[in-house]
């Protein structure tokens, strides 16, 4: 019975008709969206518009085969809300290209074209319009990868609880991305390495107030935990212990 229910799950839903506008082949599907879905082309991308890191598959006929936004014409737009920003239409009558890039998530790698923002002011900080979209810059200079937040703070989990080497972590990544072709997915473990300990620094900076005041820099010991279990002078043990134990 479970077997059946799975097979049925690979088959077309709604008739293979949109659920959206019911005119149109619902040949695509979200295995990351809960519950049984059918979309076109269009209704696909105007739904995971703000999705960007959800898994869709496409029937060709006879299977459902692994798709993704950019080959549908997904365009991220960075800045304003996702929406396309006024001054990226044309400059100098010229219109403008996306950039590919390649974004790492917890779920997998993902390719995305993006369409900067050209907001004056904006010029050759592109890097900072990927932190402001929650997007860690692999560099400063022309990015052209970038790691969620999200992967990031998994990372640091992991090699806490789990002992998972950055290599490790990143081969998870490219299987969760093609199990039958890891190879084929971009290799960026160094960028992994690079990324996570400069975001380590950022949050334990953060953590420990040094955020706002941009004028103070850490100094010794101001970026370590406190130890309850460490003898602390005044705290868990006498101020006088010099005098009162004997060595």
């Amino acid at each position: 019975m479970y077997l059946d229910i799975i097979l049925e799950s690979e088959n077309l839903v709604n008739g293979g008709i949109c659920e959206c506008c019911l005119s149109t082949e619902g040949l695509f599907r979200c295995s990351t969206c809960s519950g049984e879905h059918a979309w076109c082309r269009a209704c696909v991308l105007k739904t995971h518009q703000s999705l960007p890191f959800h898994k869709l598959q496409c029937w060709n006929g006879k299977c459902f085969q692994d798709s993704q936004l950019s080959q549908l014409g997904y365009i991220w737009h960075m800045g304003h809300g996702g929406k396309p920003c006024p001054w990226s239409q044309t400059i100098g009558g010229t219109a403008l290209t996306t950039t590919p890039l390649t974004i790492i998530h917890s779920t997998g790698v993902f390719t995305h074209n993006v369409l900067w923002c050209h907001c004056p002011g904006s010029n050759n900080q592109q890097h900072l319009q990927l932190l402001r979209a929650q997007l860690f810059p692999a560099s400063t200079s022309r990015p052209r990868t970038a790691f969620t937040f999200d992967v990031l703070d998994h990372f640091l989990i992991d090699a806490l609880e789990c002992k998972t080497s950055a290599m490790s972590f990143f081969q998870k990544l490219r299987r969760l991305t093609s199990n039958a072709f890891p190879d084929s997915i971009p290799d960026r473990y160094r960028e992994l390495m690079r990324a996570s300990r400069q975001w380590r620094d950022l949050m334990n900076r953060k953590h420990f107030g040094f955020g706002h005041d941009t004028g103070v820099t850490p100094g010794p010991g101001d970026l370590a935990l406190f130890c309850v279990a460490c003898p602390q002078p005044g705290i868990n043990m006498p101020l006088c212990w010099q005098d009162q134990y004997a060595r």
